[in-house]
């Protein structure tokens, strides 16, 4: 990376601008040119520090990212779905090289996690979001250690497979409270699964977590979660948040307004036989009909089922968070 300069600023000046917004604007070109699915590039506030910058040899930035550092203390919902010490980095690249400056932008942050005072652990990881149709980017993550981990992929209204039928001796109806039991024993079903890749790591009170979080949303008026039953056993359920419980995804894609599928789960000795097609069907059909532009989900990257099922559903890669385990293994 000869030339390249890069540094790190731990302080902020008053207002709301440090002089970013030429970075910002060449990353939204490059964002619009390669997926009209992407949001506008978020500027760095004031208070967005400690902060890593990356300068040409003309001391144009070329390169920011902001560090953030997330700990799950044991007991915590959080923990279920990744490492208790997460170390994350926020970037934004611009300039007419901008696989060269994330590869100088990642050299400054793995220089920075080593004199952490506090260390990073063994049970530590550092994390980057990054567009996954930005191309640009693929080589300089893969060089430094990091891995995809996560995909977050999003289906246009009205794109995938037409809504379908189920088995003939199969139902699908709008769960209600009397379904807690069988939605938990689903919803374990799957993060057991999801355990295979490192993306969920079960405590002790994971079940009981599970019970809370589903017992709330099965006690709203519409639960948005629909349930798949065959002779009165829960087969498979797909569980909806409708867009006043997703406006945490507004940064993440640019249609308005978006809904955020956060399970679709199908018992293991049932899948293949259609029924995780007409649970997405039916969930379409409501999302459709709401108004919804735009439905986002996550999956494991190196899941074998969700990836193929959700690229036939409609969805297709947005976001793609790399990761590398412990922290200081990024290279």
């Amino acid at each position: 990376m000869s030339g390249y300069v890069a540094r790190v600023r731990h302080e902020g000046t008053p207002g709301g601008d440090i002089g970013l917004d030429p970075l910002v604007r060449s990353a939204a070109q490059r964002w619009r040119e390669a997926d009209p699915l992407l949001p506008e590039p978020v500027g760095f506030a004031p208070d967005s520090y400690p902060l890593l910058t990356v300068s040409d040899e003309d001391s144009r930035t070329v390169a920011a990212g902001s560090m953030h550092y997330t700990w799950y203390q044991p007991g915590e919902v959080g923990r279920i779905w990744g490492v208790p010490d997460q170390h994350w980095l926020t970037p934004v690249v611009g300039g007419p090289d901008p696989g060269r400056a994330l590869d100088s932008l990642l050299t400054s942050w793995r220089d920075q996690l080593e004199d952490l005072p506090t260390g990073t652990g063994s049970e530590s990881a550092a994390l980057v979001s990054w567009p996954a149709r930005d191309v640009a980017g693929i080589i300089p993550l893969q060089r430094h250690g990091l891995q995809p981990y996560t995909v977050l992929a999003a289906r246009p209204r009205r794109r995938g497979v037409p809504p379908s039928l189920p088995p003939h001796d199969v139902t699908i109806r709008l769960a209600d409270r009397g379904d807690l039991a069988q939605v938990v024993a689903l919803l374990m079903e799957e993060h057991r699964y999801e355990q295979n890749f490192g993306g969920v790591f079960l405590q002790p009170d994971t079940a009981e977590q599970t019970r809370r979080v589903a017992a709330r949303a099965l006690n709203r008026s519409r639960s948005w979660i629909w349930l798949a039953e065959r002779r009165g056993r829960a087969v498979g359920l797909i569980w909806v948040s409708p867009p006043e419980r997703s406006r945490w995804a507004k940064s993440l894609v640019r249609a308005r307004p978006i809904a955020h599928i956060g399970y679709g789960v199908v018992a293991a000795d049932e899948r293949g036989s259609g029924i995780g097609t007409a649970l997405v069907g039916q969930a379409h059909q409501a999302l459709d009909s709401y108004g919804v532009s735009v439905s986002v989900l996550n999956y494991a990257a190196m899941n074998p089922l969700s990836g193929p099922f959700w690229h036939r559903m409609g969805y297709r890669p947005v976001w793609t968070t790399w990761e590398v385990r412990p922290a200081l293994a990024l290279r």
